[in-house]
């Protein structure tokens, strides 16, 4: 199945196909919610902006400031890793780490405490590498900064003031929403079926492992992001500098063919023949998203899979 949505202007157009389950047969429509996977990284970033707004958080102090207790195999690389340098995946160590240290409320503070055998691929700051273990950091700073969960401050700091209605932090909330299974296959012939799991580790989340969300929603978080940190309403939900900052080039990206031309606050940088574009992809278990805007022309598009 899939569902996406464009979004020009002021106008907003979404279509779904296809079946949300193979074991179900419920059919897609443009109000089921899909996982975003790692498109959440964006959220996640504008989470820790909106703290910089506050002047409750520094892009270039040591995440020490903030976690005290975070550790890698090199200490002397964990005492120079810096807030911008998680955002933007130029830390240096192993990312991909995906520790499942259960579905309480503490289990990104418990995943934090796991990093401390990570190695160092190489100097702070030297060069891209995506980092997905770097983002639970940046997820666990901004419980620590708001002293609630991450899935609480989802819904009280985006999911609210964006008067979102069809998104949901994890199962809970997607239950009660037509929300779509991932599918995927045993082998290459193999026929696609429905994931054995909903969802990643929630210890993940910040990441990108349980957000779900209608395409149409999703580009009602990205508007606001084109609008320079105006919310649908007029509420301003981050300031412009930081909406700016964000889409700014932080570091290039090596050529793989699959990703953007350079990495900014959270965001994919795209240097297109006609101008600059943003985005984001994300991939969870069997789901799989596509997010891209385009600055200055108030075009975004969306395009959310379960295979």
């Amino acid at each position: 199945g899939a569902a996406v949505a464009v979004s020009v202007g002021g106008a907003v157009i979404d279509a779904a196909a296809g079946v949300l389950s193979k074991s179900t047969g419920v059919e897609a429509t443009p109000d089921s919610v899909f996982q975003i996977g790692s498109i959440t990284k964006v959220w996640t970033a504008t989470l820790a902006m909106q703290l910089v707004d506050e002047g409750k958080l520094a892009l270039d102090a040591p995440v020490h400031d903030y976690l005290p207790d975070f550790a890698l195999a090199d200490a002397s690389a964990a005492a120079a890793i810096t807030v911008r340098h998680l955002m933007c995946h130029v830390s240096g160590f192993e990312g991909d780490i995906f520790t499942d240290t259960g579905v309480g409320d503490d289990c990104l503070e418990r995943f934090v405490a796991t990093l401390g055998d990570a190695p160092q691929l190489f100097a702070p700051g030297e060069r891209f590498s995506y980092n997905n273990a770097g983002y639970c950091m940046l997820g666990r700073i901004v419980e620590v900064l708001r002293g609630k969960t991450y899935d609480a401050c989802l819904r009280d700091h985006l999911f609210a003031p964006l008067g979102l209605t069809h998104a949901a932090t994890g199962p809970y909330e997607a239950i009660l929403h037509r929300a779509a299974v991932g599918h995927i296959q045993a082998g290459p012939d193999a026929p696609f079926e429905p994931a054995p799991a909903w969802a990643l580790p929630r210890s993940n989340s910040a990441a990108g492992a349980m957000l779900a969300m209608r395409p149409r929603d999703l580009l009602t978080f990205v508007r606001a992001h084109l609008a320079d940190g105006l919310g649908p309403d007029g509420t301003r939900v981050l300031g412009a500098e930081s909406a700016r900052a964000m889409r700014e080039r932080q570091t290039d990206v090596p050529y793989l063919g699959f990703m953007g031309d350079e990495w900014g606050l959270g965001w994919e940088i795209f240097d297109w023949p006609g101008g600059t574009v943003i985005g984001h992809d994300g991939g969870t278990l069997g789901q799989s998203a596509f997010l891209r805007a385009v600055p200055g022309r108030d075009v975004a598009v969306a395009v959310l899979t379960n295979g």
